[in-house]
């Protein structure tokens, strides 16, 4: 009678325990289930700082955390920083960097293992700048790994209403983060295909076709706001001479230069291409003849100013003065099509070539 009465005793607790692992079953299978449509919707989205904030979003949302922030690697400066959070404060978000190997984020990186700490603050791998203006009760950290290559981690601070992460959240974060890996490497493949779609090749301003289509809606947007619109349309004097005397990758080497003055000296809101070979247009939104006419007169300066000088050859050749013609043209309140632009500066460019080149003139 005592065996059967603790067979039975067994065999109802194996009952409980069947209907807690059902039960547990149930849930994880739940936040399987909801993390599938949380990546769907992730990946949906082709924006690279969209895709960021999304992923810490949904990963505090996964394991119920109070705060959290992903960081990535900055490959220049060796360093960890906070790309997007959820509940930090502006200070803390802009002034941690830290090293592969500092604290429980660098070692979480360094290392490519997740970690759970139930007593955040109180783990030798804690740093003071880790501190996030809060009791950290618990944390979680995740590598974020493309081809066991860590390009960051997931931090998720504090699980709500008191209680600590556990084991099930650490695997739960870890699962998404995988995911989320993969996100962040399709939303930077987008980024680099749509940059290459605008961009040229050899000197990263805008290509002929999206100088196009921006002037067309620049041009537009002017007309029907009635706005000023300006355009400058610079070319390299005897550059053919020039690549003919020095070589055609001396020649790129100057493109690449000039580039850089031109982005240096136009305001935020400018657009700078190349419009072919040796000729580049610069759209100004909101800028009037006299404007342009400044920007203009301040990048042939810059030109000429520049030694384009070859480390190898500073013997023969001390200095290698670049200089360069401009045309400004602008249209404000009238009914002026991107091509008549176009033409107008053109013709603009053309009169500081004959009048003896390395100079500005208006139409």
């Amino acid at each position: 009678m005592l065996n059967q009465n603790k067979e039975k005793a067994e065999m109802e607790k194996l009952k409980r325990e069947v209907v807690v692992l059902n039960k547990e079953r149930r849930r994880l299978a739940k936040k399987l289930s909801a993390l599938r449509l949380i990546i769907s919707e992730i990946n949906s989205n082709p924006d690279l700082d969209r895709v960021l904030d999304l992923i810490i979003q949904k990963a505090i949302q996964i394991v119920d955390a109070e705060r959290g922030s992903l960081m990535l690697f900055d490959s220049q400066s060796e360093e960890l920083y906070i790309k997007s959070s959820v509940g930090l404060s502006k200070r803390t978000i802009s002034g941690v960097r830290i090293k592969p190997g500092e604290g429980i984020a660098g070692w979480v990186f360094k290392e490519g293992k997740p970690l759970l700490i139930k007593e955040g603050a109180k783990d030798l791998r804690f740093k003071k700048f880790e501190e996030i203006e809060v009791e950290l009760k618990s944390i979680i950290n995740v590598p974020l790994k493309i081809k066991n290559q860590a390009i960051g981690v997931i931090n998720a601070y504090n699980k709500r209403e008191g209680n600590v992460f556990n084991t099930d959240d650490l695997q739960l974060l870890s699962a998404f983060a995988n995911q989320a890996a993969i996100a962040i490497q399709n939303a930077q493949l987008h980024q680099e295909i749509k940059s290459l779609s605008i961009t040229d090749g050899l000197t990263d301003l805008y290509n002929f076709r999206y100088l196009q289509e921006r002037l067309e809606e620049e041009t537009k947007r002017a007309q029907r706001f009635r706005r000023p619109l300006a355009l400058i349309m610079a070319d390299i004097d005897h550059f053919k001479e020039f690549n003919d005397t020095y070589g055609h990758p001396e020649g790129n080497k100057v493109l690449k230069v000039l580039a850089n003055i031109l982005k240096a000296n136009v305001r935020e809101i400018d657009i700078v291409g190349r419009y072919g070979g040796e000729e580049f247009i610069i759209i100004l939104p909101e800028a009037d003849r006299e404007e342009a006419q400044k920007i203009a007169e301040r990048i042939r300066i810059k030109v000429e100013e520049y030694n384009f000088k070859n480390e190898e050859d500073h013997l023969n050749n001390p200095n290698r003065k670049i200089t360069t013609s401009l045309g400004v043209t602008s249209c404000f309140q009238g009914s002026i099509s991107p091509q008549n632009l176009i033409y107008k500066v053109d013709q603009a460019l053309y009169q500081a070539k004959r009048k003896g080149r390395n100079r500005m003139e208006v139409i």
